[in-house]
């Protein structure tokens, strides 16, 4: 039975943004507090750097492992039965696993074991989400359904934040996310096949739901190749600006309260980058264009990183945060319309996302290799955001090459 192409609907829309919250309030209120608190007190002043980051590459490197096998998985539930949800089902469970053992964690061993659960389980969800834009999306909407794919990780963000601010960086709130992120992701289970299955390559076309999957089918575009090195480079830049964040206000700017102080500048950044990506995604759509929102994106980035690389000061860096918020608006509102307009064919869209998706998670593992040389040394925090800048210029570059994306 074959189904044609249509757009998607806000409900069904309103489904993958509170999937996409879910994910990554459960990731980042612990990488921006919890897990920076968890650190502090069972490593000390001494070893919290390393220990920090010991947890955050070890889970990353699961990461790398667990989405795109997590994305074959979800390939082959979506041949054989025609639904990628026993993914959802099997990764929140594992994942709200390592939330409960986070929650009693007292040691660095524990602390690794919980992060790892973490990551593994709600990369299952996380690759099904990023595979149903290609699945359910025509081109016509992937501006704003991915623009809005973008907002729901910049709320998601801020959820996990406030969530882990409001019980002091205490391990409670590892529980609360433990009961959220299972409740915001049974929306897109409720949502089920309310969408139809389209083609990434022809909207309209009448296309087979359970499609066979050829070995060729896995071999990436080339602009696929680029799209992955810019969302690569990109997310290292953020990755070396939030990991780190709540020991560089700490340690340079000297605020008293630096997990309040990372509250109102993820705040700041991800209310802007929220309100630049829902804009640009729409004007996407309508001047067919992608590849030069992404650049522009880029190049700010660079500057609000060069900008917090001189801060000494809260409000400059606020300021610098602003900068940063606009920029990264600008290249989420385009990333997953370039990722998934990358794709060859439907039928690995799993597979080949979940790839795309370790451009995601391998930037915390590469990050902490490049931060605490640079923040042990004499050159400190102002080497490792001048690096980002620098970074986030490569980023810029890529798009020159995604001549086969708008």
């Amino acid at each position: 039975m074959t189904r044609r192409a249509d757009r998607v609907g806000p409900l069904w829309i309103l489904a993958l943004t509170l999937g996409v919250v879910a994910v990554f309030a459960s990731w980042f209120g612990p990488l921006q507090i919890l897990l920076p608190v968890q650190t502090d007190r069972i490593g000390g002043p001494g070893g919290r750097e390393a220990l920090l980051g010991l947890v955050v590459g070890t889970g990353a490197a699961v990461a790398l492992v667990a989405n795109p096998v997590w994305g074959l998985v979800s390939d082959r539930c979506r041949a054989r039965l025609g639904t990628r949800m026993p993914v959802v089902y099997a990764g929140t469970a594992i994942g709200v696993a390592g939330q409960l053992l986070l929650l009693t964690s007292d040691s660095g061993p524990a602390t690794v074991a919980g992060w790892v659960l973490v990551q593994l389980g709600f990369n299952g969800p996380f690759a099904v989400l990023a595979a149903l834009m290609a699945d359910r999306v025509p081109e016509q909407q992937r501006g704003v359904v991915g623009s809005l794919f973008g907002v729901g990780q910049i709320v998601g963000v801020i959820s996990g934040v406030a969530v882990a601010e409001s019980v002091g960086g205490g391990t409670t709130g590892y529980l609360v996310l433990a009961v959220l992120t299972p409740a915001l992701l049974s929306a897109i289970v409720v949502a089920g096949r309310a969408a139809p299955v389209v083609s990434p390559r022809s909207a309209g076309a009448d296309i087979d739901p359970r499609p066979r999957i050829a070995l060729a089918d896995f071999r990436p575009t080339r602009e696929y190749c680029w799209a992955w090195a810019l969302r690569f480079l990109m997310n290292l830049t953020n990755a070396i600006l939030l990991i780190y964040l709540f020991f560089f206000l700490d340690a340079v700017v000297g605020v008293p309260d630096p997990g309040n102080a990372v509250l109102m500048i993820t705040v700041v950044t991800l209310v802007l980058s929220a309100v630049c990506a829902a804009t640009a995604g729409t004007f996407s759509d309508r001047l067919h264009r992608r590849r030069e929102f992404a650049a522009a994106g880029a190049l700010i980035t660079a500057g609000g990183l060069t900008g917090l690389a001189a801060s000494t000061t809260m409000p400059a860096v606020l300021v610098a945060a602003a900068v940063l918020g606009v920029g990264w608006g600008l290249f989420i509102a385009v990333d997953m319309a370039i990722i998934t307009g990358s794709l060859a064919t439907s039928g690995t869209a799993g597979t080949l996302l979940g790839m795309a998706n370790i451009a995601t998670s391998l930037p915390q593992v590469v990050a902490p290799a490049i931060a605490v040389p640079l923040v042990t040394s004499a050159a400190g925090y102002p080497a490792l955001y001048g690096a980002g800048a620098g970074i986030a210029v490569a980023a810029a570059l890529c798009t020159l090459r995604l001549r086969g994306v708008r």
